[in-house]
């Protein structure tokens, strides 16, 4: 098996529906490393992060509802716990305005 490490992006994720920021690909299995959730606007903003689980009919899971973000800053959540993508999974993020919300996943692919 081969480990990769690769970044997941999403620049100004939306604020209507939710923005992929990653998927996992075929015969693959994700570890989610860490997540940054950068403000780029001078008022603060929120955010939701999701995961989509694809062999669960009941796939829908909030990881972060509405966390606050202070403007013109950045926070980094889900470090240090390691949660697992499978084949299809999906890693998503809605931010309450538009413009205004980058978001940069660290992941390890295990092929």
């Amino acid at each position: 098996m081969a480990n990769t490490f690769k970044n997941a992006k999403v620049i100004d994720a939306s604020h209507s529906s939710a923005s992929t920021v990653y998927t996992t690909p075929g015969a693959t299995t994700a570890i989610i490393l860490g997540v940054i959730l950068s403000n780029k606007n001078a008022a603060s903003r929120t955010v939701t992060v999701t995961w989509t689980d694809s062999s669960d009919s009941d796939n829908a899971t909030t990881m972060l509802n509405e966390v606050s973000i202070p403007g013109d800053s950045s926070l980094e959540v889900l470090a240090g716990q390691k949660y697992v993508l499978e084949t299809g999974d999906v890693l998503k993020c809605l931010a309450s305005a538009a413009s205004s919300i980058d978001v940069t996943a660290g992941v390890m692919e295990i092929t």
